[in-house]
Formats: C-alpha cells, sequence, structure tokens
C-alpha cells in the first residue's frame, strides 16, 4: 500500500505499513535533540569537557600519527596492528575514529589497551551508548541492552572515565585534518553540527525533501514496492556548485579557529566545553536554528540510515568547513557497510573488523619545520597503500586481517535483503533525477527554440511594415517638407 505522509510537527507519521516504524525512529531523533539542548550526549551522557579538540601543529611535529578505525571489541586486532606499524608511545600520535567496544568479544580489553597505549579517540555512537549503559549499572537500574552491554558491568573507573571524556572531533591543523566518528553535514559549521550527526549519520537528504526522504525509508523498512517511494527532485550538481562557493567566501572565526587559538595559548589542546544545545562562552552551538549557510532550496541534513532520496555524505564533501582557511580532509568511521571510503577530501577507514573484514589504520608521516612530509621516516610496512589528503599531503593506509566474524550482522537474510532494496530505491531515485534533467533539458532548448522563432517572425513583420511604408504614396505636406 502506498504511504501516505502527512506532516506533523518537524515530523512525519507514515499512514501504512511504515507507520509505527516512522514514529518510533522520530520519537528517538527528538529525544536525543532534547538531551542535546539539556547539555547531555545523544545517549543521555554529559557532554566531555572538550566538544570538539584540537591537536596543535606543536603537539604533531615530528611524529607519526596513527589513526585507527573502528575497533568494536577486537583487542586482538588492534594489537596486531600496533605490532604490524611498529607503534611506539610518545614517539607516534595515535588516535582512533572511535567505536571502540561493543559487539566484539574483548571491548574492555581494548579500553585498557587504548588507555595504556595513550590512544586519544573521538566518540562513536557505541562509546556513548556503552557509557550510559554503566551509568544505568552504576545507578542500580538495568543495563538497557544486557546481551550486547553486559561487559560494562564492574568497569574500573579510569575506563569509564576514559570513554566518559571522549571528544566529538580531533582537529589536525598542521595536516588539514578533522577526525570525527560517522560526519559532517555539508554547509554547516563546525560548531553547529547536530551531535546526533556527528555519532550516527552515514547519508545527508536535501532539507527541502526531508519529508519526502523519511517517508520514502520508512515505506522501505515497511517493505513497500521500491516503485511506490518518493523519488524527489533535487539539483544534487546545483548543491556542489553552492557548496564550492561557500568554500571560497571569506573565511570568518570559526570555533576549530577559536580552539586553535586557545591551544596555541594554553599548550595542551583546544575545545570547544558547549552545553550542546544552547550557546556557550566560545559562541559554540551544537543545535536549533537554521543550521546550513546554503540557500534554504539547496540545504542538506543528515541521516542515519542510507536513504533512498540521500547520497552518502562523504561523496560530496567539498573539502572545507565555510569560514574555514584551507582544505579540510575528514577522517571517519561508522559505515562499515562500505567499507573503506576514498574520496577527494573524506576517507572512512571502518572496513568492518566486527564482521570479518580488517582493522585499518591512516597513518600520516611526521612533517618538518616548512610542512613537508618525511615518509622515510613513517616506518611503513611494504604493503602499505598511498593516497593523497586534500591538503596534498600524502598518507597511508595499512590493514591487518580479522581473526575471525564477531558479527554475523551483514550475513543476516533480512540484512541482504534491506541493502538490495535500498540500492534498488536508490537507483530508482537516480533515474527519476537524470530523466527530470533530461526533460528540462528539452524544454530550455524549446524556449531557446521558440524564441528564435519568434526573433524571426519579428524581423520579419518589421521588415513587412518598413516595405508598406515605403509603398504608401507621400502626401502633399510630405512633398512639401522635400
Amino acid at each position: 500500500m502506498a504511504a501516505l505522509v502527512l506532516r506533523l510537527g518537524a515530523g512525519l507519521v507514515v499512514a501504512g505499513g511504515g507507520a509505527l516504524l516512522a514514529s518510533r525512529l522520530h520519537e528517538m531523533l527528538q529525544q536525543a535533540r532534547q538531551r542535546v539542548q539539556l547539555g547531555r550526549t545523544p545517549c543521555g551522557n554529559p557532554l566531555p569537557r572538550e566538544v570538539h579538540a584540537v591537536l596543535p601543529p606543536a603537539q604533531t611535529a615530528d611524529r607519526r600519527v596513527i589513526i585507527v578505525g573502528d575497533i568494536h571489541g577486537s583487542a586482538d586486532e588492534l594489537q596486531a596492528l600496533l605490532q604490524k606499524l611498529e607503534y611506539r608511545r610518545g614517539a607516534d600520535l595515535l588516535l582512533c575514529v572511535g567505536d571502540l567496544v561493543n559487539k566484539g568479544p574483548d571491548s574492555e580489553r581494548v579500553l585498557k589497551i587504548a588507555l595504556e597505549e595513550g590512544m586519544r579517540p573521538v566518540r562513536g555512537n557505541h562509546d556513548d551508548s556503552a557509557y550510559a549503559a554503566f551509568r544505568a549499572w552504576l545507578d542500580g537500574r538495568d543495563i538497557p541492552k544486557p546481551k550486547k552491554q553486559g561487559w560494562v558491568a564492574g568497569l574500573p573507573e579510569e575506563l569509564a572515565s576514559f570513554l566518559a571524556e571522549l571528544p566529538y572531533t580531533i582537529a589536525l591543523p598542521a595536516y588539514g585534518v578533522i577526525i570525527v566518528h560517522a560526519g559532517l553535514v555539508p554547509g554547516v559549521l563546525l560548531e553547529r553540527q547536530a551531535l546526533y550527526d556527528l555519532e550516527k549519520m552515514r547519508d545527508v537528504v536535501p532539507a527541502a525533501e526531508e519529508c519526502a526522504a523519511d517517508a520514502a525509508a520508512a515505506g522501505l523498512a515497511a517493505g513497500e514496492n521500491v516503485d511506490s517511494l518518493p523519488t524527489g527532485c533535487f539539483d544534487w550538481d546545483a548543491c556542489t556548485v553552492a557548496l564550492a562557493q561557500l568554500a571560497r567566501s571569506a573565511p570568518a572565526p570559526t570555533l576549530a579557529d577559536g580552539a586553535h587559538a586557545a591551544a596555541a595559548e594554553g599548550g595542551a589542546s583546544g575545545s570547544s566545553s558547549g552545553s550542546g544545545g544552547s550557546s556557550t562562552d566560545s559562541g559554540a552551538t551544537t543545535e536549533g536554528g537554521p543550521a546550513s549557510l546554503l540557500p534554504p532550496d539547496l540545504a542538506l541534513v543528515g541521516r542515519e540510515q542510507p536513504n533512498p532520496l540521500g547520497r552518502a555524505w562523504a561523496g560530496i564533501w567539498s573539502g572545507q568547513l565555510p569560514g574555514q582557511a584551507g582544505p579540510l580532509h575528514v577522517v571517519f568511521g561508522h559505515d562499515a557497510k562500505r567499507r573503506l571510503q576514498l574520496h577527494r577530501a573524506a576517507t572512512g577507514i571502518d572496513t568492518g573488523c566486527v564482521y570479518g573484514g580488517e582493522l585499518t589504520a591512516l597513518v600520516l608521516p611526521p612533517l618538518n619545520e616548512q610542512g613537508v612530509a618525511l615518509v622515510e621516516e613513517a616506518q611503513l610496512p611494504p604493503d602499505a597503500q598511498e593516497i593523497g589528503l586534500a591538503s596534498g599531503l600524502p598518507a597511508f593506509l595499512v590493514h591487518v586481517p580479522a581473526t575471525g566474524v564477531h558479527s554475523h550482522k551483514f550475513e543476516q537474510p533480512e540484512q541482504q535483503l534491506k541493502a538490495a532494496r535500498q540500492e534498488a530505491a536508490k537507483r530508482r531515485t537516480v533515474a527519476a533525477l537524470v530523466a527530470n534533467q533530461a526533460q528540462q533539458a528539452q524544454q530550455a532548448q524549446q524556449a531557446v527554440g521558440g524564441s528564435v522563432q519568434l526573433a524571426q517572425r519579428a524581423k520579419a513583420a518589421a521588415g513587412d511594415a518598413a516595405a508598406a511604408a515605403a509603398a504608401v504614396p507621400k502626401s502633399a505636406a510630405d512633398k512639401k517638407d522635400e
């Protein structure tokens, strides 16, 4: 049955098979936003002291930077990766895109390794939910998902504190790199990025077609016929052009700039200690108001699941936050289904270790005082794969294989069917957009042709009028004037 879409406030109610799903998803999203507005994370935890951290050039100078992908409790693979890279604490800087825990067999052990080796991860959605589960256990409440998160019971205080203080982003200005777990919405300032998106986003959808996008997703999940879903008519090419123009606009102070300045003055690391939804002393906000700097008809919003009307955010990332001087390359995880993602200004390194894939690290070679990469000092294994950052600097991918399959999520028939339907819906949307563009081009051509014909007719009419005027006998007055 085709979905009947009704707008209710900012959300959707989809009448038909997707009604309960759409209602529940909307409720969860609203709850997450309310928590953020109260100074809480999407899972209800207190915000960390550093929401957006910056490691200034002084902290990265003459050091190899290693950024590890989603670990998910895969402790053996983490140790194997560090051994392959010949990691040295102090000499190297060890970072991670988040999701250290859950799904795999050794979440607590992964946290111990991370703490012992001086790792600085960003916060993933599983890290956030695990800490919420720990707080529930500490308060004497039931752990929300005991089968998946029972390991948090009795977690040592230093490991719980480690989880509690994970920031949402870490910027590396010397490399023009920012690390986030899930992604950044193009066209939105860093301080206006929603924490929910930083933790969970995979796709972006047009803000102007948000209702249709949610209806399509709900209908798809409810098993409705793909051919009955909305397709939209968003101009992605125009959006890409607008993002490029936005990136070329005059730089303005941003959260990262302010944090970087604070770091340079204070010496350690800069941050925004925002309270979530409201403005802070640093001017940082994470929710509320029109966030995008793009025109309303070209603005984008994040979505957790791949959406029939959406696209992977990394594929259209322009390489620059609005007002940010210089290119900004995003290193992220979270999206194991898409595995390794290589884009001009974004690199996704969740290569599905917990699902039997690989654990991946992105290695940034040390930089000298002139900002030149010292590749020969990067201690790279022979199978390292070179890629380029948006800044023009080199980076290298290093992998170790999983020791086993710790989660069979993507092997389940219902997950495979879901993925196939999502791809079919996306193909249908693309086909509809192409057909719409072809129709518009044809109409424009016809309009041009019609204008030419009108001009030709006008010219002919003017000629006829001139000939007719010349053929009219001159009056006596005209002859007298001559």
